[in-house]
């Protein structure tokens, strides 16, 4: 057992003695089909009751070399580093999973960009200990990727990315490009791009995998990639801040359209 296992384990033991507590899984770039060393430990614990901060102070403090308790910017968490290895806790109640697996996978409602995200964290969590049905509830992803689902995806982004309207993703970049504005160039090609890659998995009906690493994702988990794929992300991301960058968006968008219809 290596030093990121002996942690989770003692991590695993705190939580699971916690009344309330009721799963403790492992996520994120550490479980998936692409990682690194410099990849954090993501750690999801469910439970039916609030979990204290003085709770997670006394399991997490006495492991760690330095801590953040309650660094809670995106979901409620907690981060610690021990051993050169950072590790961020993330706590959800158990009627996260039901939410979004309702929410997406049976109501078919997309977002703008990482539509099936929560989805694919859920789908690849490998839970330590689970007494409330999680893994259960979870196996529904196991099923075929609902047609209904791809095309709300495909239809809701495509309308945000290049549709009538003035507040398209597309309108608003070519507004930045027109006023050299390089943070709004940078912050709406970020926009379209998510809404790009939101498409992209929507269409090979696989789970959106999160935010990074997605080149390596598309070629990864996608059997088809619009032609020049490669080619156009090259294309695009070297021109983020200099250089005709409308015309390289526009040439991937034509890629990519001619692909998902």
């Amino acid at each position: 057992m290596n030093d990121a296992q002996k942690t989770i384990q003692m991590l695993n033991e705190g939580f699971a003695g916690l009344d309330g507590c009721s799963a403790f899984a492992v996520s994120g770039s550490r479980t998936s089909l692409i990682n690194d060393d410099s990849s954090d430990w993501d750690l999801y614990i469910y439970y039916d009751r609030h979990i204290t901060r003085e709770e997670r102070e006394k399991i997490i403090l006495p492991i760690a070399e330095e801590a953040r308790i309650d660094a809670s910017f995106f979901e409620e968490g907690d981060e610690f580093a021990k051993d050169g290895i950072t590790y961020d806790l993330m706590y959800r109640p158990v009627s996260f999973v039901k939410e979004q697996i309702d929410r997406v996978w049976v109501k078919h409602i997309p977002s703008l960009g990482y539509s099936t995200c929560f989805l694919y964290n859920l789908r690849t969590s490998s839970f330590l200990f689970e007494k409330a049905g999680l893994k259960e509830q979870i196996a529904v992803l196991d099923q075929p990727y609902p047609e209904a689902l791809k095309d709300s995806i495909i239809s809701y982004n495509r309308r945000m990315m290049s549709g009538d309207g003035e507040a398209t993703w597309l309108k608003q970049l070519e507004l930045a490009v027109r006023r050299k504005d390089f943070v709004s160039r940078c912050h709406r090609l970020a926009a379209l791009m998510a809404s790009y890659f939101d498409m992209l998995f929507a269409n090979s009906r696989v789970l959106h995998p999160g935010e990074k690493k997605l080149i390596g994702y598309a070629h990864a988990l996608c059997p088809l990639l619009p032609e020049d794929f490669d080619a156009d992300m090259k294309n695009i991301y070297s021109k983020a801040y200099e250089g005709d960058l409308l015309s390289a968006v526009n040439t991937a968008l034509e890629h990519l359209y001619s692909m998902t219809g």
